[in-house]
């Protein structure tokens, strides 16, 4: 069983991927091509997912695999308030929210049906402003996995 002091531990782990994966420019193109390659990495695991990518509340890019329960639809929204809200990854507000004991309503007054407290929404930063500007969001796996799969992705394309 994990502690107070674990959660913070992994919320700076998120924080450092945050800081690390960082853009230089987004666009649509950008948006697309990582789209793509999270479809392919979702195919490549067996799994059914859901994913959004948006900038400034203009979408960008969305999927849903054949299949797929609208409640993942769902779930992206309110993953995607959750990252736009604290400026994180929301497995980053899970993560602290489990480190203070609260939930979202509790500790941000923020309506638990319209917010998640789960991962899988990945903040899109641009290295020289200080703002999250977009969200790329999947659902589909556990929470862990879905934020997990996001991260791979980006670093795969771009980063390694």
């Amino acid at each position: 069983m994990e502690n107070k002091d674990d959660y913070k531990k992994k919320a700076k782990e998120v924080e450092a991927q945050e800081k690390e994966l960082q853009f230089d420019d987004f666009d649509s193109e950008r948006a697309l091509e990582i789209g793509l390659a999270l479809i392919e990495e979702a195919k490549s695991r067996n799994n059914k997912i859901c994913i959004d990518i948006e900038i400034a509340g203009r979408r960008l890019f969305h999927y849903s695999s054949d299949g797929n329960a609208v409640s993942n639809d769902i779930m992206i929204e309110r993953k995607k308030r959750t990252a736009m809200h604290t400026g994180h990854a929301s497995l980053w507000a899970h993560y602290m929210l489990k480190s203070f004991g609260l939930t979202i309503d509790e500790k941000w007054h923020l309506d638990p049906s319209q917010y998640a407290e789960v991962g899988g929404a990945f903040p899109i930063r641009l290295k020289n402003c200080p703002t999250t500007i977009g969200t790329i969001t999947c659902s589909g796996f556990d929470h862990t996995i879905d934020h997990g799969i996001i991260v791979d992705v980006l670093r795969e394309l771009y980063f390694e």
